[in-house]
């Protein structure tokens, strides 16, 4: 099946061990149990090498640079965090959980992983005015919601930007366009000052979005967590789909 495939985990082995290995998890968005079963085509082989030409450049830039051991060590950690939760998300697809289950033990992975107080999964209505919130959990609480409902007509500079399939990583939410419409109501209030939100497809369609949201301090979203985020909502994709 994917033989072609997994020898890029091989071949990343030897250029930097485990950390290598799961910065090409993260940056192809599979693990290497999933490329195994992945049909070795064109577009799979030319995804996959890309994303090892990148962690190649990356492992031999840092083994002649004068990195410290701390910086290393955190962002190994950080990957280890995210290749698990990939892990655990990618067993839910086979397992018949209630879709409200699912999302809660979902919401509380993701912002464990990506250390944010506020992690929250929102699919739209049946109209498509607006997202309804399946599930928000606060971690320092370690509560969850559900039901609250954001709409274009309130937030129309919002939706121009999810509903172009990007990302949204706003590291000023009060100032960044895509986000600055919930300043006064929504972020101030609850001390967000970072977001960082992502689309769900299922069945090639835009369902909703992901949304992490950070308390404290601003917080400069790095290529990893992104990456780290697009992961997670594809994983969700398919969750949702199984559900159907």
């Amino acid at each position: 099946m994917g033989d072609r495939l997994l020898d890029f985990y091989h071949k990343a082995d030897k250029v930097g061990g485990l950390p290598a290995k799961i910065r090409l998890a993260v940056l192809s968005k599979s693990s290497s149990s999933k490329a195994k079963s992945m049909e070795d085509s064109a577009y799979n082989i030319q995804n996959m090498q890309k994303s090892f030409d990148i962690i190649n450049r990356e492992f031999n830039e840092a083994s002649t640079s004068s990195v410290s051991n701390t910086t290393t060590k955190d962002t190994v950690d950080s990957l280890r965090k995210y290749i698990s939760a990939f892990s655990d998300m990618f067993l839910f697809q086979a397992e018949d959980h209630n879709l409200k289950t699912s999302a809660q033990q979902i919401t509380v992975k993701i912002a464990e992983s990506i250390n944010v107080n506020r992690a929250s999964i929102w699919l739209y209505n049946e109209d498509r005015s607006g997202v309804v919130c399946l599930n928000l959990y606060q971690q320092d609480k370690k509560t969850h919601s559900e039901g609250a409902i954001l709409t274009k007509v309130a937030f129309p500079k919002y939706f121009k930007i999810l509903e172009s399939n990007r990302t949204l990583a706003a590291d000023d939410a009060h100032t960044h366009y895509g986000t600055a419409e919930f300043s006064e109501v929504y972020l101030t209030p609850l001390g967000i000052t970072s977001m960082l939100d992502v689309p769900i497809f299922a069945k090639g369609k835009m369902v909703g979005l992901i949304c992490h949201e950070h308390t404290g301090p601003k917080r400069k979203w790095n290529s990893d967590e992104e990456n780290f985020a697009y992961l997670m909502s594809s994983i969700l994709g398919k969750i949702l789909e199984h559900r159907a």
